[in-house]
């Protein structure tokens, strides 16, 4: 059998598609908008951001003033 002889259709599927509809394509872009929404509920680099935001903003009753290194301190009186 030669190249030339073997179809690149594919009725059966074809009619399958036709009838119940692409299941696997159905599936990958299922997949693929579970895999967007799992990355984007597991990317915590937003809520490390929030965090350092909001302990920046935080009242301390002592007083606080940055390291250099980048450390917080209390104020001595």
């Amino acid at each position: 059998m030669s190249t030339s002889a073997i179809s690149t259709t594919t009725p059966i599927y074809d009619l399958l598609v036709q009838e119940r509809g692409d299941a696997p394509a159905e599936a990958r872009t299922a997949a693929h908008q579970t895999q967007d929404r799992a990355r984007q509920m597991l990317d915590w680099s937003s809520g490390r951001v929030a965090a350092a935001q909001r302990e920046e903003r935080a009242f301390s009753a002592f007083g606080r003033s940055g390291d250099d290194d980048g450390r917080v301190q209390a104020l001595l009186m």
